[in-house]
């Protein structure tokens, strides 16, 4: 009896020192199943969808594509709504590759952010996916309620910082009821 708790004991250990191992998942490995980096020039789109609240939070989504070109879509609560598209060029992708690279997943895989910290609930949830020129795709989920550092620093960029430097602030803006623009690119 005494030889399975210790055999049993010993096990559960060395799972739980292996899941621990793993560390902060929120910035999960940035290495490709080759074994190194990927680059801008691996990449064909990085994509991010925001979605929906329980409140007003901006429901939209941003696409950049290896050339620059920028598109949104507004769903809900935004400035504008519908299809927009801005040319950036090429610096503005390899930039927000950059950027987001901490958190890029190994390609074909999907990840959620952890190492969440505390949580508010009702919170913008967020998907952003890197899509090689080969079509492989890598995919991050992340909670916008999570409230740790490195969660915080990601909901930031995606909310403030990234449309900023795309020029795209003004599409997601506060909507107001007699200035929304509801004309969208086709």
């Amino acid at each position: 009896m005494k030889s399975c708790f210790s055999s049993g004991f010993l096990a559960g250990t060395a799972l739980l020192l292996a899941g621990c191992a793993g560390g902060d998942h929120t910035q999960p490995s940035q290495r490709s199943d080759t074994g190194r980096t990927p680059t801008a020039g691996d990449l064909a789109s990085i994509r991010y969808d925001v979605g929906p609240c329980h409140g007003f939070c901006p429901v939209y989504s941003v696409e950049v594509l290896a050339d620059g070109t920028t598109r949104f879509v507004g769903r809900e609560h935004t400035q504008v709504y519908g299809r927009q598209a801005r040319q950036n060029g090429e610096q503005a992708f390899t930039q927000l590759q950059r950027t987001l690279a901490p958190w890029q997943p190994v390609m074909n895989q999907q990840r959620e952010s952890t190492n969440c910290g505390p949580r508010v609930t009702d919170m913008s949830q967020y998907t952003v996916t890197w899509t090689g020129r080969d079509g492989r795709q890598a995919r991050l989920l992340h909670d916008g309620g999570c409230r740790s550092a490195s969660a915080l620093s990601l909901t930031r960029l995606l909310d403030e910082e990234i449309p900023d430097r795309l020029g795209i602030s003004n599409w997601i803006g506060t909507p107001s009821t007699s200035s929304a623009v509801t004309a969208p690119l086709n």
